[in-house]
């Protein structure tokens, strides 16, 4: 019975105008995002700039989010990033004159005539910049600010988060952000040793994985809503609420089987699609002489997006059943637009949280992703978890109504189950 109707669903869904919508928008997400991936070859000597890295020297942190703050302060403008897009933010009289008391407390600055006589001393120390490489020169030639005498580590982090809520959070002066003013130019030498990271214990595929993870997982914390919504709202429009209620089936058995059904015709796409940058890295594998993980895409498709599909499916479907509306999908849209937002800042992986899209916007970062791995196992379960416990709760209210109760647009008389 199950497999019977499993199967009748997923030809439903086949045919449906929002499936093949949400299809050619996975597609053209993809196109417009990895269509032009290339594998990228082992670092080169001599090469204009290696990207960055971030330095774990505390000292070098504070000088650098002090130069930050010191810039900001002469400018009287401050960039804050709230719900994830840009913002200016001027402050009163009030809230400026606390900026420049912690500049004195931290930097030892006085006032804004000091601070600026701090920035022109630094840059005309420190220009020319380095032509040859105006990637790390944008990043050296930052202003660094020397900490006032005495000034500890808590104190420093304390004085920061009140900068951050003075400018209404979203700054990089708050806990999550902090770290990356520390950022540094990598070298020949750090390059290599994070390629051949990438190559030994990544496999390649790997990492590249967990970047096609990435921006697929943008499109598919939203995508799902509509097609479990319409699929819902499908059969009040066409009149057959009361013809499935007096059916043999259980309500269990009516609701896992179109749950599933969306499950695997959701993910099939998304497969299909893996196989591109996969057919990429092994190529660039045959040609470069290396080991790739064949199953290094079905596994993150798998354990990584699958429960995203999974949660926005059931929450999609269980709101749906509930309001008979379909403001699953406003409801979905402002927990996505949320999700997005809010992981802005961990694009680089290692910080997964308890977000609907956790993000890995690179191929690299392998440690980020082992740093991180038992808290995006414990995300990636619990969102498993939690649609589950919301198809069984789909259930539940699909079987009152088919007693009669919990109707909310209109009544439909008790049906009970056709003993003969």
């Amino acid at each position: 019975m199950f497999g019977q109707l499993f199967v009748k669903e997923c030809r439903q869904t086949a045919k449906s105008l929002i499936y093949w919508l949400t299809v050619l928008i996975l597609v053209f997400s993809y196109t417009s995002q990895l269509g032009e991936l290339e594998i990228d070859g082992e670092p080169q000597k001599g090469q204009q700039e290696y990207g960055y890295k971030l330095s774990q020297d505390p000292a070098f942190l504070m000088k650098s989010t002090l130069g930050q703050l010191t810039e900001e302060y002469v400018r009287k403008r401050y960039t804050t990033y709230p719900v994830g897009f840009y913002k200016s933010v001027t402050l009163n009289e009030e809230e400026d004159q606390r900026i420049g008391e912690i500049l004195q407390e931290t930097a030892g600055i006085g006032g804004r005539k000091e601070a600026e006589r701090v920035m022109e001393e630094w840059y005309a120390a420190t220009q020319p910049a380095d032509e040859t490489n105006p990637a790390a020169s944008a990043i050296t030639g930052r202003l660094k600010v020397e900490p006032a005498d005495g000034l500890t580590a808590d104190r420093f982090h304390e004085l920061m988060e009140e900068v951050d809520g003075i400018l209404g959070g979203g700054s990089d002066y708050n806990e999550a952000n902090r770290k990356n003013n520390a950022r540094v130019p990598m070298t020949y030498e750090d390059a290599v040793r994070e390629y051949d990271t990438l190559i030994k214990k990544d496999r390649l595929s790997g990492g590249y994985a967990r970047l096609f993870c990435d921006y697929m997982g943008i499109f598919l914390g939203v995508l799902p809503v509509f097609l479990a919504t319409t699929r819902g709202l499908r059969d009040r429009r066409s009149r057959m609420q009361e013809l499935i209620y007096t059916r043999k089936c259980s309500s269990l058995t009516v609701t896992a089987g179109r749950y599933l059904a969306m499950l695997v015709m959701l993910t099939i796409p998304v497969l299909a699609l893996s196989f591109i940058p996969l057919s990429k890295c092994i190529s660039y594998a045959g040609m470069a002489g290396i080991a790739v993980d064949l199953w290094a895409f079905v596994k993150y498709t798998f354990g990584w997006l699958c429960p995203t599909i999974m949660i926005v499916t059931a929450a999609g479907m269980f709101l749906t059943e509930l309001t008979e509306t379909a403001v699953a999908v406003l409801a979905q849209g402002v927990w996505w637009f949320a999700a997005i937002f809010g992981g802005v800042q961990r694009l680089k992986g290692g910080m997964y949280g308890w977000n609907l899209v956790p993000r890995h916007n690179t191929q690299m970062n392998w440690q980020g992703f082992q740093d991180g791995f038992a808290q995006l196992a414990a995300n990636r379960i619990f969102y498993a978890v939690l649609s589950l416990l919301l198809v069984m709760g789909t259930a539940f209210i699909f079987e009152q109504k088919r007693k009669g109760r919990l109707h909310i647009r209109g009544k439909i008389l008790a049906h009970r189950k056709n003993k003969s």
